[in-house]
Order: structure tokens, then C-alpha cells, then sequence
């Protein structure tokens, strides 16, 4: 509608320029190089139009001839410029679906066809990687650090090679360069705190956290937890290089960062305790054990308190644990240090306590040595290891990433390198695709005193003075090989040929 309007427009304009000129006639004389041509001034309006025309058409032609080699090398270049991005994107493609020799054709004919070594570079270094050509790629990745465009894909594709090198200098380089480009990539954050923890550079690593937390990549708990656990982590170091000053600096900090966590509190007890500082030692371990009472902190705290031998152990300890009363931890390892004092009744009745209707297998395996060690009950032993095979394993430290158990808390796990993956709980229970009973991931078998199992089947275990034919008597009375038998405390008598039978 508007191009309607703007061509009635013009044609308006243009019969009111004829009817001007049609209105007022006259004569126009014209005089050159001795002609002289008479007309009217509507010929010569005419005139002067066609002459414009036909200037503008043939200057038109002119350009049109002028350009044409520039127009058809510039078709010829668009053509080129097409199959090398075509060629370019089934590379990329060819490097996603792992296939590395259309990845290397296709990054060959990119190469022959662009001028564009940046994105070129990018994709013949990923195809010299999948084809295992390390040394190819890393050139192709150096290459590409003389361009500021791809510099940081340059710095990023280094970091990689050298990780997959195990060069953890060199990894931690290539990340520090990047963070001058782009400081706020989250990746290049998470690489630098990692990296600078296996160098054992911490404080590095405290700053990468706090430029996590600054660029929204953190909340403010989560980077308050890494940062306890990065300076436990420095606390623990400094104090085995013996710098008891980094160690009390970064132990306090770290027990107000995270007191909950045993190994800040065992760490900042054992930094005061090398200042000669024993009642600010106990102090932090009593506190830690009213918020999570660990095994850990039993023998710093013991420490601490100068106690040596088995009845001020125990005596000490029950100073301790009267911070968390009744919690299972807190009867175990007064169970286990009353044991230790000889204190036979009150051992049995913290163990008892903390097994409770379902006692794992330490505190089957304590309950043990107990009837060992006090009746000499060998039977009443046995009966206990036996019932260790099928119950729950104790509580440990496990990685939540993958799995692995370790036998103390660790910053950074040895397995898969989580960072603070360690937590303190039972291992999950499994059960068998043939559908036999269900049991326990667990932990290689704590022995007690002198009732140590044999290795063999998890239900077959059983003390070395035991006949072999009571133990096949008893792996016939199942079918997983073993008897489930409840508590032995009443110290039933088994014969051969005889259902054993339980108090």
C-alpha cells in the first residue's frame, strides 16, 4: 500500500512538471562550434532525459565490465569458503561420533579449503587426539596461542594434554593463563583449585574459592565448607613440615569454618598440644564431640590428657564422651577401652549399648575377644565371628563419588580425585544377581586378641580352634553355607549330630 502511494506520488509530480511546461511555451536557440539548433522547451526537456539515460545505462555497463573479474573470483571464493565450512562441520561432527579417520579427511580438506587456520587448527587438533597423535595436537593447540581469538581454545586443549600427561606443572600453567583471559570461566576455577591442591600450593587454591564464590559459581556454604576443608588440609601439611605457625593459623580458622569435620578438630588439637597448650586441646576435641562424636579424636583427646595407662584411658575418656551420652561412638570406644582396663562388665555393657538389636561386625568381633578374654570362652567366641560374617560393617570413611573406602579422612579422594568426598557412614548394602541373601561392602576384618577368623566364604569364617567337622556341620544347616545364629550370650553348648540351639 505504501509503494502504491509513493509511485502516485511521483507520477503526480511528474504531470505537474508537464502541464507547467505545457502551460508556458517557448523557444530554445542553441549555438556550439557553429551549429545552431532551434526547438521548443519540451524537446529540449526530453531531450535532455533520454540523454540522461542512456549515460546512466552505459556508465552502468562500464561498472558492470570493470567488475566482473573481481565478482566472479569473489563467487568463486563464496564456493570455496562453502564446501571448506561444510567440511568443517562434518569434521566437528566426525570428532563427536569418535571417528577418527573421517575426523582427520574432513580436517585435511578444511585446511585445503579455508583461510581460517584458527577454526582449522581447532579441528585438526581434536582429530590428531582421537587418531592418538599427541604430539600433532599439541602442536596444532600451540598454533593456535599466536591468534588472540583462539588463544584461550589454544590454552584449554594444552591443559588437557598435559593432564592426560600426568604434568601437573605444566596443567597448572596452562589454567593460570587462562584465568588471565577469562578469569570468571568456571572451569578454569574449578581446574585451578584442583591442580594447586595436588601441587600442594593451598593458598592458591583458597583464592581460586574465593573467585568461585565472587563470580556466582559457589553459595556462600558451600564456599565456607571447601575452604575449611582446604585449610585442614594446610594445617595438617604445615604441621608435618613441623611450620607450627601456618599450622595454628590455618587450624583456627579451620575449626570455625567447619567444626563439625574430626580432622580439623584432631589437627588443631595436635597443634596445641605441640605448643604445650593441653588444655586447648581438650577443649576443641570436647567441642567437636558434642557435634559429631568420631574414633578419630579418641586417642588426640587421650593425648592431651597424659593418659597412659589402661585405667586413666578409660577414666579420661569417660570425660569425653559424658559430651554426647549414649551416642553409639561413645560406648564403643568405651567399651573398647574399658576392655583394655580389664573392666569386664562395664565393657560388655557399652558394647551392648552400642550394638543395640542389630551390632555391627566390630562390635561383634569386640564382643568377641570379650568372651575370650574374660571366661575364656572359645564356643561363645566363635559364635560371635560367625554372626560378624553376616552383619553390618562398620562405619567408615567413603568416597560418595566413587565408592572407595579409606581408612582416614582425605581432602582429596586417591581414587577418582573428588575433592571433599569423604563421608563417615555405612557402606551400602548389595545383594547378588543370583538372588543369594543380601550383604555388606565391607572393610578388611578388624582381628580382636586372639580370635582371629580364618580367611575363607563370608559365612564360613571361624576361630582356629574350632574341629573342622563342627564348621561343616554348621555350613550344612544353610544354604549360603552358614548359620545366621542370634546373640550368643547365654553361651549355649553345641555337639556334633545335635540342632544347635540358642539361650
Amino acid at each position: 500500500m505504501i509503494r502504491g502511494l509513493i509511485f502516485f506520488v511521483k507520477l503526480a509530480v511528474v504531470v505537474a512538471v508537464a502541464v507547467w511546461l505545457a502551460e508556458r511555451p517557448g523557444d530554445v536557440m542553441i549555438t556550439w562550434l557553429g551549429y545552431r539548433v532551434d526547438t521548443s522547451m519540451g524537446m529540449m526537456v526530453l531531450a535532455a532525459l533520454i540523454l540522461g539515460t542512456v549515460s546512466v545505462l552505459l556508465w552502468r555497463l562500464w561498472r558492470n565490465l570493470t567488475r566482473a573479474p573481481r565478482e566472479v573470483g569473489r563467487a568463486v571464493r563464496g564456493r570455496r569458503e562453502s564446501r571448506g565450512y561444510q567440511a568443517l562441520t562434518q569434521g566437528m561432527v566426525s570428532v563427536a561420533a569418535g571417528e577418527p579417520d573421517e575426523a582427520r579427511r574432513y580436517a585435511q580438506r578444511a585446511n585445503k579449503l579455508l583461510d581460517n587456520p584458527a577454526l582449522t587448527h581447532l579441528l585438526s587438533a581434536q582429530a590428531a587426539q582421537l587418531n592418538g597423535e599427541d604430539s600433532d595436537a599439541r602442536e596444532h593447540y600451540r598454533a593456535m596461542l599466536d591468534d588472540p581469538e583462539t588463544r584461550f581454545l589454544g590454552l584449554r586443549g594444552l591443559f588437557r594434554q598435559a593432564q592426560m600427561d600426568g604434568d601437573l606443572t605444566e596443567a597448572l600453567s596452562y589454567v593460570r593463563q587462562a584465568r588471565d583471559i577469562r578469569p570468571e570461566t568456571p572451569w578454569v576455577l574449578q581446574a585451578l583449585c584442583e591442580l594447586s591442591l595436588k601441587t600442594g600450593d593451598i593458598d592458591s587454591a583458597l583464592e581460586a574459592v574465593t573467585d568461585m564464590q565472587r563470580h556466582g559459581q559457589l553459595n556462600k556454604d558451600v564456599a565456607k565448607r571447601r575452604r575449611g576443608v582446604l585449610l585442614t588440609e594446610k594445617a595438617r601439611r604445615a604441621n608435618a613440615q613441623g611450620d607450627l605457625n601456618a599450622a595454628n593459623d590455618a587450624s583456627k580458622r579451620a575449626v570455625e569454618l567447619v567444626p563439625d569435620l574430626p580432622a580439623a578438630a584432631a589437627i588443631r588439637a595436635e597443634v596445641r598440644r605441640r605448643y604445650n597448650d593441653w588444655r586447648k586441646a581438650v577443649r576443641v576435641i570436647e567441642t567437636a564431640w558434642e557435634k559429631m562424636p568420631h574414633p578419630d579424636l579418641v586417642e588426640p583427646y587421650l593425648r592431651a590428657r597424659h593418659a597412659d595407662t589402661p585405667a586413666s584411658r578409660y577414666r579420661n575418656l569417660s570425660k569425653l564422651t559424658d559430651r554426647n551420652p549414649g551416642h553409639p561412638e561413645s560406648e564403643r570406644a568405651l567399651g573398647r577401652l574399658a576392655m583394655e582396663a580389664e573392666s569386664w562388665r562395664e565393657a560388655r555393657e557399652h558394647l551392648t549399648r552400642a550394638g543395640g538389636d542389630n551390632p555391627s561386625e566390630g562390635i561383634c568381633r569386640l564382643m568377641a575377644e570379650l568372651e575370650e578374654r574374660e571366661n575364656g570362652d572359645q564356643e561363645a567366641a566363635r559364635q560371635w565371628l560367625i554372626r560378624a560374617a553376616d552383619a553390618p560393617p562398620d562405619p567408615a570413611w567413603i568416597c560418595e563419588s566413587c565408592g572407595a573406602i579409606a581408612a582416614s579422612w582425605q581432602v582429596q579422594c586417591s581414587n577418582c580425585d573428588a575433592f571433599d568426598s569423604f563421608a563417615w557412614r555405612t557402606p551400602s548394602r548389595v545383594r547378588d544377581e543370583l538372588g543369594q541373601p543380601a550383604t555388606y561392602a565391607r572393610l578388611e576384618p578388624q582381628v580382636a586378641g586372639s580370635a582371629q577368623p580364618d580367611s575363607g566364604a563370608s559365612s564360613g569364617r571361624r576361630a582356629p580352634s574350632v574341629p573342622d567337622a563342627e564348621v561343616e556341620e554348621t555350613a550344612q544347616s544353610r544354604p549360603d553355607g552358614a548359620e545366621a545364629p542370634s546373640s550368643p550370650a547365654g553361651g549355649g553348648e553345641t555337639r556334633k549330630g545335635e540342632p544347635r540351639t540358642q539361650a
